[in-house]
């Protein structure tokens, strides 16, 4: 588990709670139902008309990404891919057919499986980049959800600003009620700008990296794959592989 996420929340959720405390505030006046209410249901309603249900599912089923760890793109796998090769070189492609794949995913499995059942290397290639093209594309198409929830948050923000102030004018001549309803505006002000900052956009950031995190890992072993299919020598496969590890663990540097 990633516990990052967590405590990059608790951090940035206490800041602003611990400011308000010190400039002298009541803590108790930023927990208003009534604001979250107009915020959360006003932001999740315009996402879910954006989009369609299994969209919108798959959105939600990522945020557990979140608090995972990425899948580290590393010498093991090269290790395996190397592995793979050198049993290949031995046995033919049909001895990869007793490789044990629990462990590198089905994206990897498919390939070492096409590879076994002796498909063509154009082929493999074409299937697999396919496979890679539509995960890319149907997971940052989930991921967006939360872009759009970090966008329509500070305006729901404002309405509830905008409702805030209608309340005050619905009672200018009730004093009583005038501190109620600025108080519901300016929460729900820092409610949309709050939750668009400190959990949408971060989380769709988060979501994003780990998508392109397990792009790089996916691809690793393509070209593994397509580099057995070609027949490569295990010192080849190494020599083209490492460069792809190199260049993951530097991106983790940026």
């Amino acid at each position: 588990m990633d516990f990052l996420t967590p405590i990059g929340v608790f951090v940035a959720a206490m800041s602003v709670i611990g400011g308000f405390w010190l400039e002298g505030g009541h803590v108790a006046v930023l927990f208003q139902w009534q604001s979250a209410c107009i915020v959360i249901g006003g932001t999740l309603g315009a996402v879910m008309i954006q989009n369609s249900w299994a969209r919108f599912a798959d959105g939600i089923r990522l945020l557990v990404w979140v608090f995972s760890t990425p899948t580290p793109v590393d010498s093991t796998h090269l290790s395996n891919l190397l592995a793979w090769g050198k049993q290949a070189k031995r046995g033919g492609m049909l001895a990869l057919e007793s490789v044990n794949t629990d462990e590198v995913g089905d994206f990897a499995a498919r390939g070492l499986q096409l590879l076994a059942n002796g498909v063509a290397t154009a082929v493999i290639d074409d299937a697999l980049r396919r496979e890679l093209d539509a995960y890319e594309r149907n997971q940052l198409a989930a991921a967006k959800i939360w872009q759009q929830a970090g966008g329509y948050s500070p305006t729901f923000g404002i309405v509830g600003a905008v409702l805030g102030l209608i309340h005050i004018t619905g009672n200018i001549s009730n004093p009583a009620e005038l501190g109620k309803g600025i108080s519901i505006a300016f929460v729900a002000t820092l409610y949309g700008v709050g939750m668009a900052n400190v959990i949408f956009l971060p989380v769709y950031g988060k979501i994003k990296s780990l998508v392109e995190n397990e792009l790089r890992y996916r691809k690793l072993y393509l070209d593994g794959i397509l580099a057995i299919a070609r027949k490569e020598s295990p010192g080849t496969i190494e020599t083209r592989l490492l460069g792809d590890i190199r260049q993951s663990a530097s991106d983790k540097l940026v």
